[in-house]
């Protein structure tokens, strides 16, 4: 076995649609969309919309990050080398625990659920549980087989899969004649007014949230990951963001913004209202559901396994052995890993809480993570560039207004979860990202006064560029 990732193997159309299958636009309108709606109600392309705009303060963060340090560390490393190795290791535990719940959470407890609009007897009998055994192990092998085989598989469905949603999405359009109208642009219509609009915003970010990890973690395999990958960020973030925001009003005034609860409550929204518009567009739109959800898992799986190597790299959180590579250049042991997590985290979430709210807790709790992993990024990117000496007229917005931003508005969606508290079991996921939280700073602070030296050096590892020439 090797000790490095292949070089210079990914451009930016493959980085692109990998960014497109992390935030699996189709697999969101069947499973995030509903509980999204079941909060804002008629507000929900409103929701999606500030979501969407809230996610582009934190991707500007990547986005500065990314054109500066090349690392499979992602958000670890850019804090790193900014702040130092104490909050590169915090960073790095809460990118683990964030990283796997969305993993478990959405795209395998997810599509459980998804198909359990079959039949109820799958979510309550137990045959959810094989589903989700399958589709870990289907993840896996297609892993395995290395980053080029499953970008391959992500360019060829993620462009049938944005055609099909665009061209639904028109249907529906059509289809609302009168229905159509700005009043779904209130924030006074979600339930509970302002606060219930905050609460659902948790979700809206959730949505787009994990794009930015799709390729800053792979940027050690990108052709020219400097320029490359700043650029597939924007391309991709365009892209996903008129898709979902579109198909987010589309489907609210195909619906009806009066009935938005039976949205949320509905398991198969999004196939009810594209049967309307088409019975192959019905049949289409589920095929692409499944792979949406399936798209996510592999492109959050790589970039998992490229995040974890890093962490072994640099002698944080897991041994030395997670940086070994294969011949494919596929970390080998921290895919196992992720495999044996995903699973126990799906037995344990699922059986106590059902698979569709298992799933719901995973990306509750997960939230809270990924919001502290951007506020601490963005944190860094100010903080670096006042060392840096470089706050001028020229850099203001982009790093400092920007961060700033990002920083203040996921305090205020995370406030939203605690004041007032929500519900069961959406209580217990916050709750319980809280307290691991707290866990996670005490096992840092242990490893720094027992190996300093070792946490000093935490995200400090970055890789030059191969030459353009060089690539393959």
């Amino acid at each position: 076995m090797a000790d490095n990732l292949k070089r210079n193997i990914l451009g930016t159309n493959r980085l692109v649609w990998q960014g497109w299958g992390m935030t699996a636009p189709a697999a969101d309108i069947a499973y995030l969309l509903g509980g999204i709606a079941l909060v804002a109600l008629g507000a929900t392309p409103l929701s999606i919309l500030v979501g969407f705009l809230i996610y582009l303060t934190i991707l500007n963060t990547s986005y500065r990050f990314s054109s500066k340090y090349v690392s499979a560390g992602s958000d670890f490393t850019y804090v790193g080398k900014s702040i130092g190795g104490f909050m590169a290791t915090f960073e790095g535990w809460n990118l683990l625990f964030g990283t796997i719940f969305a993993y478990a959470g959405f795209g395998m407890l997810g599509l459980a659920g998804f198909f359990g609009i079959f039949d109820s007897k799958i979510l309550t009998g137990g045959l959810w549980i094989p589903i989700v055994l399958a589709l870990n192990v289907i993840t896996f092998i297609i892993l395995y087989k290395g980053i080029r085989f499953s970008t391959n598989y992500q360019i060829i469905t993620g462009i049938a899969e944005f055609i099909i949603l665009i061209a639904g999405g028109i249907g529906l359009v059509i289809l609302a004649g009168k229905n159509n109208t700005l009043a779904v642009f209130s924030p006074f219509i979600a339930s509970g007014g302002i606060i219930g609009f905050a609460h659902s915003l948790t979700l809206s970010v959730v949505t787009f949230i994990g794009l930015s990890i799709a390729l800053t973690a792979i940027s050690e395999e990108a052709h020219i990951p400097k320029k490359t990958v700043p650029k597939s960020l924007l391309i991709s973030s365009i892209i996903i963001g008129v898709t979902i925001v579109f198909l987010s009003y589309a489907m609210t005034v195909a619906w009806g913004p009066s009935r938005m609860l039976s949205f949320g409550n509905s398991v198969d929204n999004g196939l009810v209202l594209f049967r309307e518009v088409s019975p192959i567009m019905f049949g289409l739109l589920f095929i692409f559901t499944v792979n949406s959800f399936m798209g996510n898992n592999i492109s959050m799986g790589t970039s998992m396994t490229r995040i974890f190597y890093a962490f072994s790299r640099d002698n944080i959180i897991f041994p030395g052995i997670f940086s070994r590579t294969d011949k494919n250049g596929t970390p080998v042991y921290t895919t196992i890993f992720i495999l044996a997590i995903s699973v126990f985290l799906c037995m344990v979430f699922g059986i106590y809480f059902g698979p569709i709210d298992g799933g719901y807790v995973l990306l509750f709790a997960d939230a809270f993570f990924s919001f502290l992993i951007r506020s601490i990024s963005s944190s860094s990117l100010i903080i670096s560039t006042f060392k840096a000496g470089k706050i001028n007229k020229k850099t203001l917005t982009g790093y400092l207004i920007a961060p700033v931003i990002s920083i203040v508005a996921l305090i205020a969606v995370l406030a939203s979860n605690f004041f007032p508290l929500p519900a069961y079991p959406y209580n217990f996921a916050s709750v319980l990202g809280i307290v691991i939280i707290v866990v996670v700073l005490a096992i840092t602070l242990i490893t720094w006064i027992k190996r300093p030296d070792t946490v000093k050096n935490a995200g400090s590892t970055t890789v030059e560029e191969t030459p353009a020439d060089a690539v393959d």
